[in-house]
């Protein structure tokens, strides 16, 4: 059984908006996907927290090297940090 020519332009349309919205989910979601750190200065020795991971060696992450997944989560955290004098 062969598929007609004019039945395939049909089934390529309803292909393009379908790959084109997997892309945007792919492109959106290293977007969604922050990250959370709590770090202390070491001049100052504030806390606070910061949504990518610090590089500097004035800034230090108070919890090793765990990241949370909210700011909400970094934020209870920073307060429970016995380094951090909130």
């Amino acid at each position: 059984m062969a598929v007609s020519k004019a039945a395939r332009p049909q089934t390529d349309m309803k292909i393009a908006p379908l790959l084109a919205g997997f892309i945007l989910i792919g492109l959106a979601s290293p977007a969604s996907a922050r990250n959370y750190y709590v770090v202390q200065n070491t001049k100052t020795l504030k806390c606070s927290v910061l949504p990518k991971k610090p590089k500097g060696k004035t800034v230090v992450i108070v919890s090793g090297t765990t990241a949370y997944k909210t700011r909400k989560e970094a934020y209870t955290a920073l307060h429970a940090a016995s380094a951090c004098h909130v």
